[in-house]
Protein backbone atom coordinates (compact mmCIF):
# COMPACT_ATOMS: atom_id res chain seq x y z
CA UNK A 1 0.00 0.00 0.00
CA UNK A 2 1.28 3.48 -0.90
CA UNK A 3 0.25 6.20 1.58
CA UNK A 4 0.57 9.97 1.36
CA UNK A 5 0.52 11.72 4.74
CA UNK A 6 -0.46 15.40 4.76
CA UNK A 7 0.56 17.23 7.93
CA UNK A 8 1.66 20.71 9.03
CA UNK A 9 4.39 19.11 11.14
CA UNK A 10 6.72 16.16 10.73
CA UNK A 11 10.19 14.99 11.71
CA UNK A 12 12.45 16.51 13.04
CA UNK A 13 9.51 18.17 14.80
CA UNK A 14 8.41 15.80 17.58
CA UNK A 15 4.86 14.66 16.88
CA UNK A 16 2.96 11.39 17.06
CA UNK A 17 2.50 11.29 13.27
CA UNK A 18 6.24 10.47 13.03
CA UNK A 19 5.60 7.23 14.93
CA UNK A 20 2.68 6.24 12.73
CA UNK A 21 4.65 6.88 9.54
CA UNK A 22 7.56 4.83 10.90
CA UNK A 23 5.29 1.93 11.82
CA UNK A 24 3.77 1.88 8.33
CA UNK A 25 7.23 1.95 6.78
CA UNK A 26 8.29 -1.02 8.94
CA UNK A 27 5.20 -2.92 7.71
CA UNK A 28 6.53 -2.54 4.18
CA UNK A 29 4.17 0.23 3.09
CA UNK A 30 5.52 2.98 0.83
CA UNK A 31 5.09 6.20 2.80
CA UNK A 32 5.42 9.79 1.59
CA UNK A 33 4.76 12.99 3.53
CA UNK A 34 3.63 16.43 2.38
CA UNK A 35 4.63 19.06 4.93
CA UNK A 36 6.33 22.42 5.42
CA UNK A 37 9.92 23.03 6.47
CA UNK A 38 10.38 22.38 10.22
CA UNK A 39 9.71 25.33 12.52
CA UNK A 40 7.66 24.21 15.53
CA UNK A 41 7.36 25.54 18.23
CA UNK A 42 9.30 28.78 17.77
CA UNK A 43 7.95 29.61 14.30
CA UNK A 44 11.43 29.94 12.78
CA UNK A 45 13.35 27.64 10.46
CA UNK A 46 15.40 24.84 12.03
CA UNK A 47 19.18 24.91 11.69
CA UNK A 48 20.31 23.06 8.58
CA UNK A 49 17.19 23.92 6.57
CA UNK A 50 16.41 26.70 4.11
CA UNK A 51 12.84 28.03 4.09
CA UNK A 52 12.76 28.42 0.31
CA UNK A 53 11.29 26.48 -2.57
CA UNK A 54 10.33 22.83 -2.84
CA UNK A 55 12.63 20.02 -1.75
CA UNK A 56 12.51 16.27 -1.14
CA UNK A 57 14.11 14.65 1.89
CA UNK A 58 14.52 11.01 2.93
CA UNK A 59 14.01 9.95 6.54
CA UNK A 60 14.39 6.23 7.24
CA UNK A 61 12.98 5.34 3.82
CA UNK A 62 10.12 7.84 4.07
CA UNK A 63 10.06 10.47 1.31
CA UNK A 64 9.25 13.95 2.64
CA UNK A 65 8.00 16.66 0.26
CA UNK A 66 8.68 20.06 1.85
CA UNK A 67 7.60 23.60 1.03
CA UNK A 68 7.99 26.97 2.84
CA UNK A 69 6.05 28.37 5.80
CA UNK A 70 5.44 31.96 6.94
CA UNK A 71 8.18 32.94 9.41
CA UNK A 72 7.19 34.27 12.84
CA UNK A 73 3.73 32.71 13.03
CA UNK A 74 4.11 32.14 16.77
CA UNK A 75 4.59 35.86 17.48
CA UNK A 76 1.93 37.29 15.19
CA UNK A 77 -1.74 36.44 14.74
CA UNK A 78 -1.55 37.82 11.22
CA UNK A 79 1.44 35.61 10.36
CA UNK A 80 -0.31 32.60 11.89
CA UNK A 81 -3.35 33.20 9.67
CA UNK A 82 -1.13 33.78 6.62
CA UNK A 83 0.69 30.51 7.34
CA UNK A 84 -2.63 28.64 7.36
CA UNK A 85 -3.42 30.11 3.94
CA UNK A 86 0.06 29.40 2.64
CA UNK A 87 -0.24 25.74 3.58
CA UNK A 88 -3.31 25.51 1.36
CA UNK A 89 -1.61 27.37 -1.50
CA UNK A 90 1.79 25.66 -1.24
CA UNK A 91 0.30 22.25 -0.55
CA UNK A 92 -1.95 22.39 -3.61
CA UNK A 93 1.00 23.39 -5.81
CA UNK A 94 2.97 20.34 -4.65
CA UNK A 95 0.05 17.92 -4.99
CA UNK A 96 -0.22 18.98 -8.64
CA UNK A 97 3.31 17.58 -9.07
CA UNK A 98 2.74 14.40 -7.06
CA UNK A 99 -0.09 12.92 -9.10
CA UNK A 100 -2.54 10.25 -7.98
CA UNK A 101 -0.44 7.09 -7.61
CA UNK A 102 -1.44 6.59 -3.96
CA UNK A 103 -3.71 3.99 -2.42
CA UNK A 104 -4.84 6.43 0.24
CA UNK A 105 -4.24 9.91 1.66
CA UNK A 106 -3.98 10.37 5.43
CA UNK A 107 -4.35 13.85 6.96
CA UNK A 108 -2.93 14.48 10.43
CA UNK A 109 -4.74 17.54 11.78
CA UNK A 110 -2.88 18.89 14.80
CA UNK A 111 -3.62 22.51 13.82
CA UNK A 112 -6.18 24.08 11.50
CA UNK A 113 -8.71 21.88 9.73
CA UNK A 114 -7.74 23.62 6.48
CA UNK A 115 -4.60 21.45 6.42
CA UNK A 116 -6.85 18.95 4.62
CA UNK A 117 -7.48 21.17 1.58
CA UNK A 118 -4.45 20.01 -0.47
CA UNK A 119 -5.38 16.39 0.31
CA UNK A 120 -8.97 17.00 -0.76
CA UNK A 121 -7.83 18.30 -4.15
CA UNK A 122 -5.71 15.20 -4.77
CA UNK A 123 -8.37 12.84 -3.46
CA UNK A 124 -11.11 14.30 -5.66
CA UNK A 125 -9.01 14.53 -8.83
CA UNK A 126 -7.73 10.94 -8.70
CA UNK A 127 -10.51 9.30 -6.66
CA UNK A 128 -8.10 8.30 -3.88
CA UNK A 129 -9.60 7.43 -0.45
CA UNK A 130 -8.92 10.11 2.16
CA UNK A 131 -8.82 9.90 5.96
CA UNK A 132 -8.27 12.43 8.73
CA UNK A 133 -6.92 12.04 12.27
CA UNK A 134 -8.15 15.06 14.20
CA UNK A 135 -6.58 16.42 17.39
CA UNK A 136 -8.37 19.80 17.54
CA UNK A 137 -12.11 20.19 17.29
CA UNK A 138 -13.62 22.88 15.08
CA UNK A 139 -15.41 25.27 15.48
CA UNK A 140 -14.83 25.29 19.26
CA UNK A 141 -11.05 25.63 19.16
CA UNK A 142 -11.25 28.48 16.60
CA UNK A 143 -13.36 30.57 18.95
CA UNK A 144 -11.01 29.75 21.84
CA UNK A 145 -8.27 31.61 19.91
CA UNK A 146 -10.33 34.80 20.22
CA UNK A 147 -11.99 34.79 16.79
CA UNK A 148 -15.30 36.69 17.20
CA UNK A 149 -18.38 34.48 17.04
CA UNK A 150 -21.01 35.86 14.67
CA UNK A 151 -23.24 34.66 11.83
CA UNK A 152 -20.50 35.21 9.24
CA UNK A 153 -17.82 33.18 11.07
CA UNK A 154 -20.43 30.50 11.78
CA UNK A 155 -21.26 30.24 8.08
CA UNK A 156 -17.61 30.15 6.97
CA UNK A 157 -16.54 27.61 9.59
CA UNK A 158 -19.55 25.38 8.94
CA UNK A 159 -18.71 25.38 5.23
CA UNK A 160 -15.08 24.40 5.93
CA UNK A 161 -16.00 21.70 8.46
CA UNK A 162 -18.65 20.07 6.28
CA UNK A 163 -16.46 20.19 3.19
CA UNK A 164 -13.47 18.58 4.93
CA UNK A 165 -15.26 15.84 6.86
CA UNK A 166 -17.58 14.91 4.00
CA UNK A 167 -14.51 14.45 1.78
CA UNK A 168 -13.22 11.70 4.08
CA UNK A 169 -13.89 7.99 3.93
CA UNK A 170 -13.33 7.68 7.68
CA UNK A 171 -12.54 10.07 10.51
CA UNK A 172 -10.24 9.17 13.41
CA UNK A 173 -10.87 11.17 16.59
CA UNK A 174 -8.30 11.56 19.36
CA UNK A 175 -11.03 12.24 21.95
CA UNK A 176 -14.33 10.46 22.49
CA UNK A 177 -16.05 13.83 22.99
CA UNK A 178 -15.21 14.88 19.42
CA UNK A 179 -17.77 12.46 18.00
CA UNK A 180 -20.82 14.44 19.08
CA UNK A 181 -19.54 17.72 17.59
CA UNK A 182 -18.33 16.20 14.31
CA UNK A 183 -21.58 14.26 14.02
CA UNK A 184 -23.45 17.56 13.56
CA UNK A 185 -21.63 18.10 10.26
CA UNK A 186 -21.26 14.65 8.72
CA UNK A 187 -22.51 11.08 8.87
CA UNK A 188 -19.12 9.64 7.89
CA UNK A 189 -17.89 6.81 10.17
CA UNK A 190 -15.73 7.82 13.14
CA UNK A 191 -13.22 5.70 15.07
CA UNK A 192 -11.64 6.56 18.43
CA UNK A 193 -7.83 6.68 18.05
CA UNK A 194 -6.27 8.52 21.01
CA UNK A 195 -2.69 9.64 21.46
CA UNK A 196 -0.15 7.17 22.72
CA UNK A 197 2.95 7.99 24.74
CA UNK A 198 5.95 8.73 22.55
CA UNK A 199 8.77 6.70 24.12
CA UNK A 200 12.30 7.99 24.42
CA UNK A 201 15.48 6.70 26.04
CA UNK A 202 14.99 7.98 29.58
CA UNK A 203 17.84 9.65 31.41
CA UNK A 204 18.28 10.65 35.03
CA UNK A 205 17.75 14.36 35.53
CA UNK A 206 20.41 16.58 37.05
CA UNK A 207 17.54 18.10 39.03
CA UNK A 208 16.70 16.41 42.34
CA UNK A 209 13.45 17.37 44.05
CA UNK A 210 13.63 17.88 47.82
CA UNK A 211 12.80 14.52 49.41
CA UNK A 212 11.42 15.83 52.73
CA UNK A 213 8.79 18.06 51.06
CA UNK A 214 5.53 16.98 49.42
CA UNK A 215 6.11 17.59 45.71
CA UNK A 216 3.41 18.80 43.32
CA UNK A 217 4.71 18.93 39.74
CA UNK A 218 3.49 20.38 36.46
CA UNK A 219 5.54 19.56 33.35
CA UNK A 220 4.75 20.85 29.88
CA UNK A 221 4.13 23.83 27.65
CA UNK A 222 3.14 27.06 29.39
CA UNK A 223 0.49 28.98 27.48
CA UNK A 224 -2.61 30.74 28.77
CA UNK A 225 -4.57 27.56 28.08
CA UNK A 226 -2.64 25.73 30.83
CA UNK A 227 -4.39 27.92 33.43
CA UNK A 228 -1.26 28.10 35.60
CA UNK A 229 -2.08 31.49 37.10
CA UNK A 230 -5.23 30.14 38.74
CA UNK A 231 -3.25 27.04 39.70
CA UNK A 232 -0.60 29.15 41.46
CA UNK A 233 -3.24 31.29 43.18
CA UNK A 234 -5.03 28.15 44.39
CA UNK A 235 -1.78 26.68 45.70
CA UNK A 236 -1.06 29.92 47.56
CA UNK A 237 -4.55 29.96 49.05
CA UNK A 238 -4.21 26.33 50.20
CA UNK A 239 -1.11 27.40 52.20
CA UNK A 240 -0.02 23.84 53.01
CA UNK A 241 3.20 23.54 55.05
CA UNK A 242 6.14 21.55 53.66
CA UNK A 243 4.87 21.46 50.09
CA UNK A 244 6.43 22.62 46.83
CA UNK A 245 4.84 23.30 43.46
CA UNK A 246 7.35 22.60 40.68
CA UNK A 247 6.64 24.13 37.27
CA UNK A 248 8.82 22.51 34.61
CA UNK A 249 8.57 23.93 31.10
CA UNK A 250 8.42 27.14 29.14
CA UNK A 251 6.16 28.91 26.71
CA UNK A 252 4.44 32.12 25.71
CA UNK A 253 2.79 32.62 29.13
CA UNK A 254 5.73 31.74 31.38
CA UNK A 255 6.60 35.36 32.21
CA UNK A 256 2.99 36.03 33.25
CA UNK A 257 3.15 33.10 35.65
CA UNK A 258 6.52 34.25 37.04
CA UNK A 259 5.03 37.68 37.67
CA UNK A 260 2.19 36.23 39.77
CA UNK A 261 4.61 34.00 41.71
CA UNK A 262 6.69 37.10 42.48
CA UNK A 263 3.69 39.24 43.44
CA UNK A 264 2.48 36.55 45.88
CA UNK A 265 6.04 36.08 47.24
CA UNK A 266 5.76 32.31 46.88
CA UNK A 267 9.09 30.76 47.79
CA UNK A 268 7.61 27.28 47.51
CA UNK A 269 6.67 27.66 43.83
CA UNK A 270 9.73 26.91 41.70
CA UNK A 271 9.86 27.51 37.96
CA UNK A 272 12.67 25.47 36.43
CA UNK A 273 12.21 26.30 32.76
CA UNK A 274 12.43 23.72 30.00
CA UNK A 275 14.16 20.41 30.72
CA UNK A 276 15.22 17.73 28.20
CA UNK A 277 12.25 15.59 27.20
CA UNK A 278 14.08 12.36 28.04
CA UNK A 279 14.54 13.55 31.65
CA UNK A 280 10.88 14.40 32.31
CA UNK A 281 9.89 10.87 33.36
CA UNK A 282 12.55 10.89 36.10
CA UNK A 283 11.22 14.20 37.43
CA UNK A 284 7.62 12.96 37.37
CA UNK A 285 8.54 9.83 39.32
CA UNK A 286 10.30 11.99 41.94
CA UNK A 287 7.00 13.81 42.53
CA UNK A 288 4.10 12.92 44.84
CA UNK A 289 1.24 14.40 42.77
CA UNK A 290 1.19 15.51 39.13
CA UNK A 291 -0.77 18.66 38.31
CA UNK A 292 -2.86 18.84 35.12
CA UNK A 293 -4.50 22.27 34.67
CA UNK A 294 -6.46 23.54 31.66
CA UNK A 295 -8.59 26.65 31.29
CA UNK A 296 -12.37 26.38 31.11
CA UNK A 297 -13.16 26.40 27.40
CA UNK A 298 -15.58 24.28 25.39
CA UNK A 299 -13.07 23.40 22.67
CA UNK A 300 -10.22 22.59 25.03
CA UNK A 301 -12.47 20.58 27.34
CA UNK A 302 -13.34 18.19 24.51
CA UNK A 303 -9.70 17.27 23.90
CA UNK A 304 -7.82 14.59 25.80
CA UNK A 305 -4.73 16.36 27.20
CA UNK A 306 -1.54 15.21 25.47
CA UNK A 307 0.44 15.06 28.71
CA UNK A 308 -1.92 12.65 30.43
CA UNK A 309 -0.09 9.64 28.95
CA UNK A 310 3.29 10.71 30.37
CA UNK A 311 1.60 11.30 33.74
CA UNK A 312 -0.01 7.85 33.60
CA UNK A 313 3.32 6.21 32.85
CA UNK A 314 4.76 7.76 36.03
CA UNK A 315 2.00 6.03 38.02
CA UNK A 316 1.43 9.00 40.30
CA UNK A 317 -1.90 10.52 41.44
CA UNK A 318 -3.11 13.34 39.18
CA UNK A 319 -4.65 16.59 40.38
CA UNK A 320 -6.80 17.75 37.48
CA UNK A 321 -7.72 21.42 37.43
CA UNK A 322 -9.99 21.05 34.44
CA UNK A 323 -13.34 19.96 33.05
CA UNK A 324 -14.28 17.73 30.14
CA UNK A 325 -12.40 14.76 28.70
CA UNK A 326 -9.41 15.02 31.03
CA UNK A 327 -11.67 15.09 34.06
CA UNK A 328 -13.56 12.06 32.72
CA UNK A 329 -10.34 10.02 32.46
CA UNK A 330 -9.13 10.98 35.95
CA UNK A 331 -12.39 10.42 37.81
CA UNK A 332 -13.71 7.38 35.93
CA UNK A 333 -10.45 5.51 36.49
CA UNK A 334 -9.83 6.68 40.08
CA UNK A 335 -6.35 8.04 39.39
CA UNK A 336 -6.80 11.39 41.12
CA UNK A 337 -9.24 14.17 41.94
CA UNK A 338 -10.35 17.31 40.07
CA UNK A 339 -11.21 20.94 40.80
CA UNK A 340 -13.04 23.63 38.88
CA UNK A 341 -10.51 25.57 36.77
CA UNK A 342 -12.13 28.99 37.32
CA UNK A 343 -12.59 28.63 41.08
CA UNK A 344 -9.45 29.46 43.08
CA UNK A 345 -11.06 28.35 46.36
CA UNK A 346 -11.95 24.99 44.83
CA UNK A 347 -8.41 24.63 43.49
CA UNK A 348 -7.10 25.25 47.01
CA UNK A 349 -9.47 22.58 48.33
CA UNK A 350 -8.21 20.21 45.66
CA UNK A 351 -4.55 20.71 46.61
CA UNK A 352 -5.40 19.80 50.20
CA UNK A 353 -7.59 16.80 49.36
CA UNK A 354 -5.31 15.26 46.75
CA UNK A 355 -2.55 14.98 49.37
CA UNK A 356 -4.77 12.66 51.41
CA UNK A 357 -5.84 10.83 48.26
CA UNK A 358 -2.20 10.23 47.31
CA UNK A 359 -1.33 8.79 50.69
CA UNK A 360 -4.36 6.47 50.76
CA UNK A 361 -4.58 5.33 47.12
CA UNK A 362 -1.05 5.32 45.67
CA UNK A 363 -1.07 1.56 44.94
CA UNK A 364 -4.51 1.71 43.29
CA UNK A 365 -3.44 4.66 41.16
CA UNK A 366 -0.35 2.84 39.91
CA UNK A 367 -2.44 -0.22 38.98
CA UNK A 368 -5.22 1.78 37.29
CA UNK A 369 -2.75 3.97 35.38
CA UNK A 370 -0.96 0.88 34.06
CA UNK A 371 -4.25 -0.65 32.90
CA UNK A 372 -5.13 2.56 31.04
CA UNK A 373 -1.78 2.55 29.27
CA UNK A 374 -2.17 -1.10 28.25
CA UNK A 375 -5.82 -1.02 27.21
CA UNK A 376 -6.71 2.50 26.06
CA UNK A 377 -3.47 4.25 25.11
CA UNK A 378 -1.63 1.27 23.68
CA UNK A 379 0.39 2.26 20.62
CA UNK A 380 0.26 -1.17 18.94
CA UNK A 381 -3.53 -1.39 19.29
CA UNK A 382 -4.12 2.12 17.95
CA UNK A 383 -1.77 1.66 14.99
CA UNK A 384 -3.55 -1.61 14.14
CA UNK A 385 -6.98 0.03 14.37
CA UNK A 386 -5.98 2.83 11.99
CA UNK A 387 -4.13 0.53 9.58
CA UNK A 388 -6.98 -1.99 9.42
CA UNK A 389 -9.46 0.80 8.70
CA UNK A 390 -7.31 2.10 5.84
CA UNK A 391 -6.71 -1.36 4.39
CA UNK A 392 -10.37 -2.34 4.50
CA UNK A 393 -11.52 0.83 2.77
CA UNK A 394 -8.78 0.70 0.13
CA UNK A 395 -9.64 -2.91 -0.72
CA UNK A 396 -13.30 -1.97 -1.17
CA UNK A 397 -12.63 1.00 -3.46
Amino acid sequence: MKILIVSEVFWPEEFIINDLASEWSKMGYEVEVLTQYPSYPQGHIYSGYNNKGYSVQDWNGIKIHRFPFVEGYRDSTLNKFLNYLYFIYGGKKITAKLGGHYDCIFVSQSGPLTVAFPAMKLSKKYNVPMYIWTFDIWPDVVYSYGIPKCWLTDVILSWVIKRVYNSCNKIFVSSKRFKETIGRYTSKPMLYAPNWLRRVCDEKSDLHLVADKFQFTFAGNISRYQNLINTVRGFAKANIPDTILNIIGDGSYADNVRKVVGELKLENVIMYGRKPFNQIHDLLTQSDVLVLPLMANSGIEKTEPFKIQSYLRAGKPIFGILNGSGKDIIEENNIGICSEPDNVADIARGFREVMSFAKEHSDDVKKNAHELMVERFNKDKIVKLITDALSNTSENE
